[in-house]
């Protein structure tokens, strides 16, 4: 027989799948904002002259993940206390104690650690972009391909929240844009331990390739003005030393 609390557990992980989302998206998209203010205010070139660009670049992206972390803590203490309350109020409730979703080990962890990777990864893009862009128009302009990448983990929690082994979940989590969303949404199966391995193994790979091409277009990107540059001029900045 299956119980309030197991159905709950079968879904919850779509539920911190989306908060995932909302977080990197937001916290990454955070970063590419700031850094477009100022090099239309000027204030970078300001920066610049007591700080390196790397030094510049690597103070953003831990300051705002900072800032990220913060804002998960702080949704998790408001659920807690909410998962506190609420079978107080309502008596249908009373019999189910739903802090155990919270207390369990593998959504934390999981949350905690895609969170981390999965903010690093978009941030080095996104930063890539914000340092390449004039105004906001222009980053909003590059940000297509993007958006159209974050839809995907989007549009298939719940598919994935049905079958979090099935053959759809499993070539998504090998995939490392959409990694920290599907398997935090596979944490009700959960995947088996080498999968764990593997899929991080990826995100790490994926994340020093993205810092390390976001690094070469900041350094000459944020001094840029004018019109963004086009993909043949990207892939020239990559390739310099």
């Amino acid at each position: 027989e299956v119980s309030a609390i197991d159905t709950i557990k079968q879904w919850a992980p779509l539920g911190f799948a989306y908060l995932l989302w909302i977080s990197v998206f937001s916290t990454a998209s955070m970063l590419m904002t700031g850094i477009v203010e100022e090099k239309q205010n000027k204030l970078i070139e300001v920066l610049l002259s007591s700080a390196s660009p790397m030094d510049l670049m690597l103070g953003k992206v831990l300051g705002i993940a900072s800032t990220g972390l913060t804002m998960v803590a702080g949704w998790a203490t408001f659920y807690f206390a909410a998962f506190l309350v609420l079978p107080t109020i309502f008596s249908a409730l009373s019999t189910t104690d739903f802090t155990l979703i919270l207390r369990e080990p593998l959504y934390l962890i999981s949350f905690l650690v895609y969170f981390v990777l999965g903010y690093l990864l978009y941030a080095a893009i996104l930063l890539a972009i914000g340092s390449m862009s004039s105004s906001l128009q222009d980053a909003q302009n590059m940000m297509g391909p993007i958006v159209v990448m974050l839809l995907i983990p989007l549009l298939t929690l719940v598919p994935v929240g049905k079958d979090p082994n099935g053959f759809l979940a499993k070539v998504l989590s090998y995939i490392p844009p959409f990694t920290p969303f599907v398997m935090m949404n596979r944490a009700a199966g959960p995947p088996a331990w080498w999968e764990y391995l593997l899929t991080t193994a990826l995100m790490l790979a994926a994340v020093v390739t993205a810092l390390w091409a976001a690094a070469k277009i900041f350094r000459v990107g944020i001094l840029m003005t004018g019109k963004p540059p086009r993909p043949r001029e990207i892939l020239r900045l990559l390739r310099s030393a």
